[in-house]
C-alpha cells in the first residue's frame, strides 16, 4: 500500500473515493463469488455436511412483517375466565 500519497482535501472528493473504493469491492466480490461456491460445494461434499450442521452459518429469511400483523389482526382476541377464589 503506498502511504506517501496525500489523501483528498475536500468532502466531495472523499466522497467519491468512497464511491470508487466500493464500486472495485463490489467487482472483487463479484468476481469470487461463483469459485467461492464450488468451494463450499466441495467441502460440503467432501465433509458431507448437512443444512441442519450449517444452519447457524446460513442466511434465513426475514420474517414478513406485515404479514405478522395481518395474522395476529384475523385471530380471535382470547379472553382469560376469572379464576374462582381459593376455598382454605
Amino acid at each position: 500500500m503506498n502511504t506517501s500519497v496525500n489523501p483528498p482535501a475536500t468532502v466531495d472528493e472523499l466522497d467519491a473515493a468512497i464511491k470508487e473504493l466500493q464500486t472495485q469491492r463490489e467487482a472483487a466480490l463479484a468476481a469470487s463469488k461463483e469459485a467461492d461456491l464450488e468451494t463450499v460445494k466441495r467441502l460440503c461434499k467432501q465433509h458431507g455436511f448437512t443444512a441442519t450442521q450449517l444452519r447457524s452459518s446460513l442466511k434465513t429469511r426475514a420474517k414478513n412483517k406485515k404479514a405478522d400483523e395481518e395474522t395476529a389482526a384475523t385471530k380471535p382476541a382470547t379472553t382469560k375466565k376469572p379464576t374462582a377464589a381459593k376455598k382454605k
